[in-house]
């Protein structure tokens, strides 16, 4: 092989690499952003559920969460499960109020954004998720999630 088509093959190697990364980068910026989307969604539902509670004592039914959402005119959040009727009264903050599931590729990876009962949201890695969730989920929200949903 001469010089010259050592070269080519270089720079043919080079453009074919730098174009894996470039791709690469773009996918997760990608999923970045439509997380940073979904979860400003939340946090506007979240800003929703405080001021429900602060006027009516009380969390407000999935009807309203989903009307707002509706007013927001958002689709990266997807959809997403509301725990009210499963939460008894006077519990703590910390508790999940909704999740919304996400499975995102390479660096965001698998995950929930979730809303606590005060209005916070955050995103929290699947593994730690499901260990919260499970020690707040009483056996009838189990079950009635296990059920086969009709359409």
């Amino acid at each position: 092989m001469n010089p010259r088509q050592k070269s080519i093959i270089i720079r043919f190697v080079v453009v074919i690499v730098c174009t894996a990364v470039f791709v690469a980068v773009m996918l997760n910026v990608r999923d970045y952003v439509n997380r940073a989307e979904a979860m400003r969604t939340m946090e506007h539902l979240g800003e929703k559920v405080r001021q429900y509670r602060a006027k009516f004592n009380s969390t407000p039914p999935k009807s309203y969460l989903i009307g707002q959402r509706t007013d927001l005119q958002d689709v990266r959040l997807g959809d997403f499960e509301y725990r009210a009727p499963w939460i008894e009264f006077g519990a703590s903050a910390d508790t999940i109020l909704a999740y919304s599931r996400k499975n995102y590729q390479f660096l965001v990876g698998k995950g929930y954004i979730v809303m606590r009962l005060d209005g916070r949201v955050e995103w929290m890695e699947k593994a730690k998720f499901e260990t919260l969730l499970k020690k707040q989920q009483t056996q009838a929200e189990i079950e009635l999630l296990q059920k086969p949903r009709e359409l």
